[in-house]
């Protein structure tokens, strides 16, 4: 059966996508080729005065992107099943004060449950009230279309059936502003708003946006893995990753697929693909910037605002790599053999990126496993023990990241434990008399044997269908695979060695305890901290240009949760006379399956010190805060801390002497001494604690 034709329209300026899929048909005089956006309501909210209907139609407006003003210009009348709650519930009036509007009704007859399928009765319920398009007669519902101007996208995608979202159906139209962006189709929010009684609380991010990395199965979608020897081998998908089923089941609103790196390489020179640009630096054509195989997921969040979620991979690191350069909460999750097994593939897992910790904690709670009931969760009570990893060489860095560690040391009463975690392997491995040791090389060996493995199939069956290895040349995997082969040998002793790691990690470091009554790993009492960080020439492990650190591998290899936290921004480059700013970004390690109570604890801890919790998208992570007091007042606890933590990056920013020593001018101290008396977030201990380490990086120089 053929598919039919997409149309698209300009309303107010905007582009526009009808579904294929019709919902309904009017009783309006309209002709066939005729477009024309409508408003669709029921009865009772028909219901009230004129005034009352113009608050209503201004209510639609004003809480939705996809609904402009002219959806409200035309009126189509719902007849609804008795149950169902408007927001005007007024006996009906004889005058039909909404005969004001050119109004319609549409038709109790037949339903069309997807593009080309039969119809069938059709169910009031599915067609929420909102804004439509009528093509003809016929109802449709309307696809805001966002250009991509950040090119993270490999392309948008509608549910083939917008009744049951399981199948999808790429869309790739080019924005009408610049006609070089590919435009990504959104739905309307008041299509997944509930007014029907009896049903039950609907979940917290049903309706939400999420994009997916092209890396996970999705039913009707092609993986590309920006590799067009990919593309030609594999068809499009015929089921869908177990993580999306989740996602789809909860109600969320899959838009489009992310751009990976090719075949998901680290540090990809994206050879068939443009990159995509990352809004919070100065240069966001700088190809360096696009580093891990969760770039495209975090180009979109951070740049645009309509879009609440985005699911990205995690080859390693990519997620907290991805977050500290795009200034993103992310979350790696933890993965056990009770875990649905990714199709991403076996050096992969999903990691989450969100704006805030709160929306970050709700996905986390309705999509990843709940914690088995013999792990407690990492609550405040709970956790005895922080440790930071002190990789942090730049010192106009170290200020701020000790504000973020002296807040969860105030907030969980537990100072921290600097660690060295290169000494620490180094000595147990010479006390326990173990013969190997985690060089660069052990490290870039697994990775290459890993993706190397990972890959075969996709090698032998393009060889299959192609009768040649002649397209598989060019590929920047090559270098990787050529590599793995020389070490093909050593894969299963460098796993085991791998494991020796992770054992001795969970025994020592982190410190989890056997559970005698379950026979379960039972939740340590230890969290990790790693600080905002460069890749520094004595920690690397390169291949290809790529670079891990070691603290990078942690979360990977012992398959634990990983979250990164930006607190702050320092200034960057400059673009013009424009000053730019950098995220700062810290990360949090906590015992396995301890997902969302890792967020939990970080959001209580950064709120108790006033410090914030969310970002927004754009250039700037956060506001800059108003330093000229005769300007404004900071009034908000987060405020001030905010405007501390600017003070404390522009201070190290203007010293660019690695050997000089931590100096608090009179007018900061006398402004941290100060803020205890003008609210109840603990100025004094900030304060105090705040010059206590510059005290201590001075008596240390």
């Amino acid at each position: 059966m053929a598919v039919p034709n997409l149309i698209t329209c300009e309303v107010d300026g905007i582009q526009y996508l009808l579904h294929p899929q019709v919902l309904g048909r009017t009783e309006a005089p309209i002709k066939a080729d005729q477009v024309i956006p409508v408003l669709l309501l029921t009865e009772e909210e028909l219901n009230g005065t004129p005034d009352q209907i113009g608050q209503l139609l201004q209510y639609y407006v004003d809480t939705d992107d996809v609904c402009s003003p002219s959806f409200t210009d035309i009126l189509v009348e719902k007849p609804s099943k008795k149950g169902n709650t408007g927001l005007f519930t007024e006996k009906r009036k004889d005058d039909r004060s909404f005969s004001l509007k050119a109004t319609y009704r549409l038709q109790k007859t037949t339903l069309h449950t997807s593009s080309t399928d039969h119809p069938k009765a059709q169910d009031d319920d599915n067609l929420p009230s909102g804004p439509y398009f009528l093509s003809g007669p016929n109802l449709h519902q309307a696809y805001r279309l966002y250009p991509d101007t950040q090119d993270a996208f490999v392309y948008g995608m509608i549910p083939e059936d917008v009744h049951n979202p399981s199948g999808f159906r790429a869309v790739s139209f080019l924005s009408s502003l610049d006609s070089m962006s590919k435009t990504i189709p959104v739905p309307s929010r008041h299509y997944t708003r509930l007014t029907t009684r009896g049903r039950k609380k609907p979940s917290p991010i049903r309706g939400k946006r999420i994009t997916l990395t092209d890396g996970l199965s999705l039913l009707g979608t092609q993986t590309t893995l920006s590799c067009k020897a990919y593309v030609d081998t594999y068809p499009f998908a015929t089921e869908t990753d177990a993580y999306v089923q989740r996602l789809l089941e909860e109600g969320a609103v899959l838009v489009g697929k992310t751009k990976t790196s090719q075949l998901r390489i680290g540090n990809s020179l994206w050879p068939e693909v443009h990159f995509p640009a990352n809004p919070r630096e100065a240069r966001k054509g700088n190809i360096f910037d696009c580093r891990g195989t969760g770039v495209g997921s975090a180009s979109a969040l951070a740049g645009y605002g309509w879009l609440e979620y985005a699911v990205g991979g995690n080859v390693d690191s990519a997620v907290r790599e991805s977050g500290r350069r795009y200034g993103l909460y992310g979350l790696r999750r933890s993965l056990t053999a009770a875990h649905d097994k990714s199709i991403l593939g076996s050096n992969d897992n999903v990691g989450i990126f969100g704006r805030s910790l709160h929306d970050l904690s709700l996905i986390a709670e309705r999509t990843f496993p709940p914690l088995v009931g013999s792990v407690k969760a990492s609550s405040r009570n709970t956790v005895k023990k922080i440790l930071y990893l002190d990789y942090a060489k730049d010192q106009k860095l170290e200020y701020a990241t000790d504000v973020f560690v002296n807040a969860l040391e105030r907030y969980l009463s537990v100072d921290r434990t600097t660690v060295d975690l290169d000494k620490e392997w180094e000595e147990y491995r010479v006390k326990s008399g173990i013969d190997f040791s985690l060089s660069k090389e052990t490290a870039r060996f697994l990775y290459e044997l890993n993706h190397y493995y990972e890959y075969a199939s996709f090698r032998e069956n393009y060889q299959a269908k192609f009768h040649s290895s002649r397209g598989l040349i060019d590929l920047e995997a090559q270098v990787l695979w050529s590599s793995a082969r020389d070490h093909v040998k050593q894969h299963k002793e460098l796993q085991e060695q791998i494991k020796i790691f992770r054992d001795w990690f969970e025994q020592h470091i982190l410190v989890t305890k056997p559970d005698t009554a379950t026979c379960r790993s039972s939740t340590g009492d230890t969290i990790i901290v790693i600080p905002d960080i460069g890749f520094h020439q004595d920690h690397i492990i390169g291949f290809f240009g790529r670079m891990l650190a070691f603290e990078d591998m942690l979360s990977p290899q012992t398959s634990i949760p990983q979250l990164s936290i930006p607190f702050t921004q320092k200034p960057g480059e400059y673009t013009g006379d424009e000053q730019t700013y950098t995220p700062v970004v810290a990360s949090v390690i906590g015992p396995q399956m301890t997902d969302t109570s890792l967020i939990t604890l970080v959001t209580e801890a950064l709120t108790a010190s006033g410090l914030p919790t969310s970002v927004q998208p754009g250039p700037l992570c956060f506001p800059l805060p108003v330093i000229d007091a005769a300007a404004a007042t900071t009034t908000t606890a987060e405020g001030r801390a905010a405007k501390l933590l600017h003070e404390i990056c522009m201070s190290s920013e203007e010293d660019d002497d690695e050997n000089h020593t931590a100096k608090v001018t009179s007018e900061q101290e006398k402004r941290l001494k100060g803020a205890e008396e003008e609210d109840s977030w603990d100025g004094e201990t900030l304060a105090k604690s705040s010059l206590n380490i510059k005290v201590a990086l001075e008596r240390e120089g």
